[in-house]
């Protein structure tokens, strides 16, 4: 489950982040996760739970927000975002634009912390 091992690395920059910024205690964390992670939101959030015992991030609220997988055309510069479907022969991977087949994968494979919440 690496969700545990993502949610242990998430509480161990915000115990870090409270020090330096004088929180005695994180209200809420506000995450983004790309599609192509594979990291179920549900599981993140309780493994979330389970790292963050004892620490300034206990009890605190998480929000996770999926993110779509981009593609970037290295023809014509523009971004074209997929939806996931259930298997990798559904996927389109040209451009939507130009139809350029050379693209490359520019967004979905990030863990992003957006925004935390902290009282002092």
């Amino acid at each position: 489950m690496h969700e545990l091992s993502l949610a242990m690395s998430v509480v161990e920059y915000l115990q870090n982040l409270a020090k330096e910024q004088g929180m005695k205690r994180i209200d809420a964390v506000f995450l983004e996760v790309g599609e192509l992670t594979h990291v179920d939101p549900r599981q993140l959030r309780e493994s979330f739970k389970i790292a963050s015992q004892g620490t300034v991030a206990e009890g605190s609220k998480v929000y996770v927000k999926r993110r779509l997988v981009c593609l970037k055309c290295t023809k014509c510069g523009r971004e074209n975002k997929i939806e996931l479907k259930d298997t990798i022969t559904d996927y389109s991977l040209k451009c939507s634009f130009c139809g350029s087949t050379d693209v490359e994968i520019d967004k979905g494979r990030e863990l992003l912390l957006k925004r935390v919440k902290g009282s002092k």
